[in-house]
């Protein structure tokens, strides 16, 4: 089975590449930065990540429309979450490509579950006072999210998975600080909407979900980086 990138996603990811399009010519012209150009890796802890309470509220089922599967709706503790960055760093921007992943625990009418938050981020970073080891930056990218809940759909007497995917929006705000040229350490406040529109169970084929399930979080995130 193939599947297509939501044209939403495509749409928000189009706005970090045309605003770095839009900045090069500039950029070109102007002395180097403190930090080194190139190629980086970096790995990210977001602290306390979970979803807001809203949708994801602990006590909802979500019925297939003329059917009878059903899919809980725990809600989740917060848990820390892991990232692995791959990007490009250039005078004063970055492309960055990230993987989250955060295994989580939950509850649903008083009932324990467990879950697991993936997804993969297209993002780009504008720096600020780049002659400085010290250089404020704020990032706008997309994100496409999936969220696993392990036996949380039901048909009938089966139990299986239930499995919500969707698009998203990225924004951070922080500081990145360079010991030196080629590593920098940075800490910021990232802010995420996401709104899922596919969910699948027992099942085993995705429907949409009208309405969207829309859910925010808000972390604190800490970075290191390496250019090579």
């Amino acid at each position: 089975m193939t599947c297509s990138m939501p044209a939403s996603f495509v749409k928000i990811l189009a706005l970090p590449l045309f605003l770095l399009a839009l900045a090069t010519p500039a950029w070109s012209q102007e002395q180097s930065g403190f930090a080194k150009e190139g190629g980086f890796v970096g790995i990210s802890g977001v602290l306390d990540f979970t979803l807001d309470g809203d949708t994801f509220d602990g006590s909802s089922i979500y019925r297939r429309v003329n059917g009878d599967e059903f899919l809980i709706l725990p809600l989740l503790q917060a848990q820390n979450m892991m990232r692995g960055i791959l990007g490009f760093r250039g005078s004063k921007g970055a492309f960055e490509l990230s993987y989250d992943r955060a295994l989580q625990h939950g509850t649903f009418v008083g009932e324990t579950t467990e879950a697991t938050f993936q997804a993969i981020n297209a993002d780009g970073r504008f720096f600020f006072l780049t002659s400085g080891r010290v250089q404020p930056h704020v990032l706008v990218g997309a994100a496409l999210p999936w969220l696993t809940i392990k036996d949380g759909s039901f048909l009938d007497l089966d139990v299986g998975n239930a499995r919500y995917r969707g698009f998203g929006v990225n924004t951070e705000a922080g500081v990145t600080i360079y010991p030196h040229p080629r590593f920098g350490i940075s800490g910021g406040y990232r802010y995420r909407v996401m709104w899922f529109d596919r969910a699948t169970g027992v099942s085993d084929t995705f429907y949409e979900l009208r309405p969207r399930f829309r859910t925010t979080n808000g972390s604190v995130v800490m970075t290191g980086l390496f250019t090579f």
